[in-house]
């Protein structure tokens, strides 16, 4: 587990011409709505959080390329393959860097972009082209307003003990109204979220590095989406020993 990466200084000062990157690599996208799709993944440094829970290394590497490096580099890691037109932006959390010109670029290229995010930054991007996907999984109390109308879908992850009865979601963490796509994070005591028509929500079990621990939050996923109309997600990669 990587929990205890420490936070890196934001930057979204800068002009984005050269990002922080972790790793860049191709692979299958493990969970989401685009969960099974060949992708590129662009792994960026940093976080503005600190989950205990979290199972991926982001702060390891001072790798810095320019934006031409990194179209390299994604050039690299698919050669030989059919041509991939799906590429993620994730971290860490992608938006602590100014990640406009990497996403401008990749859609002007043709690329469909998926970003995951964990919703408390905002960086202004090309919103509402068809190609631009923005997943978030809540982690915190409130979400950053500004990002919020550009949410494509909400996952979140579920760990059996920590889950609000009312909704099925974790105690703790933002909702959205998904007919007027507002944080309805502030509930009153006996509130329980509703309009989740228009905005899809998935629900993936907390990774917990134990088999035991696993089934069972497998299991409170599996019933939170049967209860409430969720979609459940797993981490396929996982399961299929790829990256």
């Amino acid at each position: 587990m990587f929990g205890n990466n420490p936070p890196r200084k934001q930057e979204l000062e800068h002009d984005g011409q050269s990002l922080w990157v972790q790793e860049i690599f191709y692979t299958l996208q493990g969970e989401g709505p685009f969960a099974g799709h060949p992708a590129v993944f662009v792994r960026l440094c940093g976080c503005n959080l600190t989950c205990y829970f979290c199972d991926t290394d982001f702060e390891s590497s001072d790798w810095r390329p320019n934006l031409n490096e990194i179209a390299e580099t994604m050039t690299e890691v698919t050669k030989g393959k059919p041509p991939c037109k799906l590429v993620v932006i994730t971290g860490g959390e992608p938006f602590r860097q100014n990640i406009a010109p990497l996403v401008e670029r990749l859609l002007a290229g043709g690329h469909v972009v998926q970003i995951e995010s964990n919703g408390t930054l905002f960086v202004d991007l090309p919103w509402g082209n068809k190609d631009l996907h923005v997943i978030v999984s809540p982690k915190t109390g409130q979400l950053d307003a500004r990002l919020v109308p550009h949410i494509s879908a909400l996952k979140y992850v579920l760990k059996a003990g920590e889950i609000d009865d009312r909704d099925g979601l974790p105690r703790g963490v933002a909702r959205v109204n998904a007919k007027t796509m507002t944080d309805v994070s502030e509930r009153g005591p006996e509130g329980r979220l509703e309009n989740h028509d228009f905005l899809p929500i998935y629900v993936m079990p907390m990774d917990e590095q134990n088999g035991e621990r696993n089934d069972v939050n497998r299991a409170a996923c599996r019933d939170a989406a049967l209860k409430f109309g969720y979609r459940l997600t797993l981490q396929m990669h996982k399961l299929i020993d790829v990256r």
